[in-house]
């Protein structure tokens, strides 16, 4: 029998609570039997009554009777905090109150990041969108002849020095200052 994580929760369902049980019934090392427990035990499934010793928690039982299949990537929690050129660029973001993409880049950027520019517009495009920059109606121009210019931003929302996270997925973005979650809306 393979080790998996969903065969150790019902093996622990079934009444085989020793380590030693459940390495027999797996046909696997003890160490992984751990390893995979360890798993379960992180998602709030089984919990240790002793050393060697596992029961299902109430989630664990509920788990089970419901016919839940344990996948990768159910566990991971959304993102708390952002880092890097998202975080220095939130911390002058507050400090001028209003900017362009190629002020936060002159200030920010060395050279030596992929994609800064692009990685500062995916930020801010969400930002805007969920109120906590406003757009100014007017440019500022470009170096280019033909350039349509920059656009201005000003900070709308400032809810703290921590920078808010943009949840793709979700379209939300988390501030982890007040840990309160804005929609994006449709603004352009």
């Amino acid at each position: 029998m393979a080790l998996s994580a969903q065969t150790i929760l019902h093996l622990v369902a079934g009444g085989n609570e020793q380590l030693e049980q459940i390495a027999k019934a797996t046909g696997s090392p003890k160490h992984d039997v751990v390893k995979a427990i360890q798993r379960i035990k992180k998602r709030g499934l089984i919990e240790i009554k002793s050393s060697g010793v596992y029961a299902l928690t109430a989630e664990g039982v509920d788990w089970v009777k419901a016919g839940k299949v344990i996948k990768a990537g159910q566990g991971k929690r959304p993102r708390t905090a952002t880092r890097g050129l998202r975080q220095r660029a939130w911390w002058v973001i507050r400090a001028r109150r209003s900017f362009t993409v190629p002020e936060l880049l002159s200030t920010l950027a060395d050279g030596s990041e992929k994609g800064a520019s692009s990685n500062l517009s995916s930020y801010i495009g969400p930002l805007v969108k969920a109120g906590f920059l406003n757009v100014s109606t007017k440019r500022d121009p470009g170096q280019a002849l033909t350039s349509p210019g920059h656009r201005r931003y000003q900070i709308a929302r400032d809810n703290g020095r921590l920078a808010p996270v943009i949840r793709q997925k979700d379209r939300v973005v988390f501030d982890p200052n007040t840990e309160e979650t804005f929609p994006m809306g449709d603004v352009q």
